[in-house]
C-alpha cells in the first residue's frame, strides 16, 4: 500500500515495484494498482474525462515541477530560465532511447504541428513533385501540404482508405496512387478520431522501394503505445509531448532519419550546421521551466512502462466497446485486430451529431469528450488514460445508451 499523502514520485516508484514480473495484458485489468496510478494526479472528481486524445492532465509531478521552475526562473530570468533550458540535452537522450533513435536525431519541438511544418516546408520539394496523403490526415499534416501545393505548385494527392483498414487496404491503395512524381507517404500512426494504428512499416518500405521517403504523423502514437522509430522504418516521425506522455503543453518531438538530417531546411534561419538536429530548435528564447519539466513526464512514463500502458488503455476502451455491442442506434467505429487498435475509437448515434453528443455528455452525465466531425461518421471519439478506471468506462457506457435511447424515441433530453 500507497501511504496517505504519498507524492506522486514515490506512487510511481511504488507502482513500478508492483508491477516488476507481471505481464502487461495481466496487469490490465487490475483496478488495485491503476487506482494507485491514478492518485498520482490531482483530478476534479465531478468529472470523467475521456478526452486523452486532445489534452490530458499532468501528474501532480509534473505540475509542481512546472511551478517550481517557473519561480525559479522569475527570481533571476537570464542565469536560471537558461540553465534549465540546458535540461533539453539529458531529455533528448531519454527520449530518444524511448522512440528507439540516436540522441542526434531527435529535436525537441513544440508539438506536432511545428514537426510537420519542419518537414513539410523543409523538403526541397520541386513543381510537380507528389505527395500522397492518408484521408485520416485532414488537418494539419493535410493543410501544410495544400499551402505547399498553392504557393510551389506540388501536387497532393489524398488517398482514401476504408473506414476501419486492413494493412493491405492500406499499402494497396497507397501503391495504386504511386506516379513516377512521388517523393513522400505522410500518413497518422494512430488516426485522429478513429484510434487505427497504420502500418506505417510497410508504408516506409512500400516509399523506399519507389524512391520516396516517409512522414509519420506521430501525435496520438507516441506516449500511448510503445514506438520504436527504426521498426517503424519512417524518415520523419511527428510527435506532441503534452499528449500522451503528459508533459507540459508547448513541447514536442521530431525523429530525422540522420541521412535525412542535411537535406531538410530548418523553419528559420540558424547558427547551427546543416548536420545538427539542434538548427530545428535555433527559435530564439524558449521557456526553460516548459522544457525542464519534460523530465518529470518521462520519470512517470518510463516506471508505468509503455507496454503496461499500452495494454491499460485497450482494455478501458475494450469495456465500453463490449457494454456498447448491440445497443440500438449505436456505432462503432475502431480498428477490427486488437493488435492494431490503439485506446481509441469513435462511437456515433442515430440522429445526433458529435457536438451534440459532446454536450449532452459534458452537461449531463460529466463526461468530457471531443466530438466535430460533420459528415456520414460524425459522432464522439473516446480517449481513456491511466487515470480512468472500469467504472468510468462503464459510466460512459450507460450515457451512451441512455442518449441512443432518447433520439431513437424522438426526444432527446
Amino acid at each position: 500500500m500507497v501511504a496517505l499523502g504519498a507524492t506522486a514520485p514515490s506512487i510511481a516508484n511504488e507502482a513500478n515495484r508492483q508491477a516488476r514480473g507481471r505481464a502487461p495484458d495481466d496487469l490490465a485489468s487490475d483496478e488495485a494498482y491503476w487506482a494507485m496510478v491514478a492518485g498520482a494526479y490531482r483530478l476534479d472528481g465531478r468529472y470523467t474525462i475521456l478526452n486523452g486524445g486532445g489534452n490530458n492532465p499532468h501528474p501532480a509531478a509534473v505540475t509542481d515541477a512546472l511551478s517550481r521552475f517557473n519561480e525559479l526562473t522569475s527570481t533571476a530570468p537570464r542565469p536560471h530560465n537558461y540553465t534549465l533550458q540546458n535540461r533539453i540535452e539529458v531529455h533528448r537522450t531519454r527520449l530518444a532511447r524511448l522512440m528507439g533513435c540516436s540522441p542526434d536525431e531527435l529535436a525537441i519541438t513544440r508539438n506536432t504541428t511545428e514537426g510537420l511544418n519542419i518537414v513539410g516546408w523543409g523538403l526541397p520539394l520541386q513543381t510537380g513533385d507528389e505527395v500522397l496523403i492518408s484521408s485520416f490526415d485532414d488537418f494539419y499534416a493535410h493543410k501544410v501540404f495544400a499551402q505547399r501545393a498553392s504557393r510551389h505548385g506540388i501536387r497532393l494527392t489524398q488517398v482514401e482508405l476504408p473506414i476501419e483498414p486492413t494493412v493491405p487496404d492500406v499499402v494497396d491503395r497507397f501503391a495504386a496512387a504511386f506516379t513516377s512524381r512521388t517523393k513522400l507517404i505522410v500518413a497518422s500512426h494512430v488516426t485522429d478520431g478513429w484510434g487505427h494504428v497504420l502500418p506505417i512499416r510497410e508504408l516506409s518500405d512500400l516509399a523506399h522501394r519507389r524512391g520516396a521517403q516517409c512522414l509519420a504523423d506521430g501525435a496520438l502514437g507516441f506516449g500511448q503505445i510503445p514506438v520504436d522509430v527504426r521498426e517503424l522504418g519512417c524518415d520523419y516521425y511527428a510527435t506532441s509531448l503534452h499528449k500522451w506522455l503528459n508533459a507540459p503543453l508547448g513541447t514536442g518531438a521530431l525523429y530525422v532519419r540522420r541521412d535525412r538530417l542535411e537535406g531538410l531546411w530548418p523553419l528559420y534561419g540558424t547558427r547551427r550546421d546543416a548536420g545538427d538536429i539542434r538548427k530545428f530548435e535555433d527559435i530564439g528564447t524558449r521557456s526553460g521551466p516548459t522544457l525542464a519539466a519534460i523530465g518529470q513526464a518521462i520519470d512517470f512514463y518510463e516506471k508505468i512502462g509503455p507496454a503496461r500502458k499500452a495494454s491499460r488503455l485497450r482494455y478501458l476502451l475494450n469495456i465500453a466497446l463490449t457494454g456498447l455491442e448491440g445497443a440500438p442506434g449505436v456505432r462503432v467505429a475502431t480498428e477490427r485486430d486488437p493488435d492494431r487498435r490503439a485506446g481509441l475509437a469513435r462511437i456515433m448515434v442515430s440522429g445526433a451529431t458529435g457536438v451534440d453528443l459532446t454536450s449532452a455528455l459534458q452537461e449531463r452525465f460529466q463526461i468530457f469528450t471531443y466530438g466535430n466531425f460533420p459528415g456520414p461518421h460524425d459522432g464522439v471519439y473516446i480517449s481513456p488514460n491511466v487515470f480512468n478506471s472500469a467504472r468510468d468506462m462503464e459510466w460512459f457506457t450507460h450515457a451512451i445508451r441512455t442518449i441512443a435511447v432518447e433520439y431513437a424515441r424522438g426526444a432527446p433530453q
